[in-house]
């Protein structure tokens, strides 16, 4: 999600956001939420979940674009076993980071206050990641060069998955070394699910 930018033309109001399952089912998290901060609806979440399966156990998860922290958070509660948060505004990845740690006290999640495609291109983290959300802001055309900068980087484990949100009249391409699993379109926006067939050397 984009950096919020306060000005006198745009609308905050206090938004809920639910973890929907695993370990902290229930727990509700508040943002002031405006046009630039898209939390994925629970209806979206359901169905990622039954894509994914509901037990996350062991995975490594990067959530780009963490925004409210939503995907990041409910992998969390489902069993992930690390989960790698990237957001370049300040304030949301305080929030995420405090909400987190009313979860947990282990600090075995990780907090980057970076912009997203120059976190992939530049960061040296040796973690291969089972699991990556990606929901960028619209109308940037972001997704093409953070899944090249992905695949380049070699961020994705053996049958890792890549599961992105982005405006439905986007034409996407996904690279021939992704496999199309699942994808739905709720209101305005498409939901993907992609897997990895192979690994370079």
């Amino acid at each position: 999600m984009s950096c919020i930018i306060i000005n006198e033309m745009k609308k905050e109001k206090k938004g809920e956001i639910r973890i929907i399952g695993g370990k902290w089912k229930g727990k509700k998290i508040f943002f002031d939420l405006n046009d630039d901060l898209r939390p994925t609806p629970d209806r979206a979440k359901e169905t990622l979940f039954n894509w994914l399966g509901q037990d996350l156990s062991e995975m490594y998860c990067l959530d780009l674009f963490s925004g409210t922290g939503a995907l990041g958070l409910e992998a969390y509660s489902r069993g992930a076993k690390k989960v790698t948060f990237v957001e370049k505004n300040k304030k949301y990845l305080q929030k995420i980071k405090k909400v987190y740690l009313e979860m947990s006290k282990k600090e075995d999640c990780y907090f980057f206050c970076s912009e997203c495609l120059e976190w992939v291109k530049n960061n040296n983290v040796q973690t291969k990641y089972d699991l990556i959300f990606i929901d960028p802001p619209f109308n940037k055309n972001l997704i093409d060069d953070l899944l090249t900068g992905i695949l380049e980087k070699k961020l994705l484990s053996k049958g890792g998955r890549i599961y992105f949100e982005f405006e439905k009249e986007l034409n996407l391409k996904i690279p021939k070394s992704l496999n199309l699993k699942k994808k739905k379109n709720l209101g305005r926006k498409s939901y993907v699910l992609t897997e990895i067939t192979c690994l370079s050397s």
